[in-house]
């Protein structure tokens, strides 16, 4: 029969213990190192997020104030309702046997800029140079290249307080 040696048996034991030993500490030290590296990374992100947040607000809160500015600015300026019956009662005014303008649309290009859309229906060269009198009063205009009778006016509004 083979026999161990006593001591032998217990150098074995120790060393395996040692290693056992050895190993244990190396994973708890691995995982605390993680573990801390983990917090660490999320204190990173969570100051991250902060930040994103706070910067969204201010951006927010700039939004608000520049819509606030627009309104206000809106308010200042003709309205497309506005100028619907402002242009409608001049050319009815303006309009004789000569000639008939008729207000067609008005698109707002921005806050004090329309495009005015008019038809015009003249019986002579001198009512044609009414109706573009009238027309350029208005604003710069533009004839349609598709349809001789409908005018295009650039129309640029003032403030209310100036008028």
């Amino acid at each position: 029969m083979i026999s161990i040696h006593p001591k032998l048996v217990s150098k074995i034991t120790k060393l395996v213990l040692i290693g056992l030993a050895i190993y244990t500490m190396l994973f708890i030290l691995f995982k605390a190192i993680s573990y801390f590296q983990s917090v660490k990374q999320k204190e990173n992100l969570v100051r991250d997020i902060q930040i994103q947040k706070e910067q969204t607000d201010i951006l927010k809160n700039r939004v608000n104030e520049v819509k606030k500015k627009i309104e206000n600015l809106e308010k200042v300026y003709i309205q497309k309702e506005e100028l619907e019956v402002k242009i409608k009662d001049i050319f009815q005014r303006m309009s004789f046997i000569d000639f008939q303008l008729n207000y067609i649309d008005a698109r707002k290009m921005c806050v004090d800029r329309y495009i005015i859309v008019a038809r015009a229906d003249y019986q002579s060269e001198k009512g044609l140079k009414a109706v573009e009198g009238i027309l350029s009063y208005l604003g710069e205009i533009k004839k349609s290249e598709n349809d001789e009778n409908l005018y295009f006016v650039n129309y640029i509004a003032k403030p209310r307080q100036i008028q």
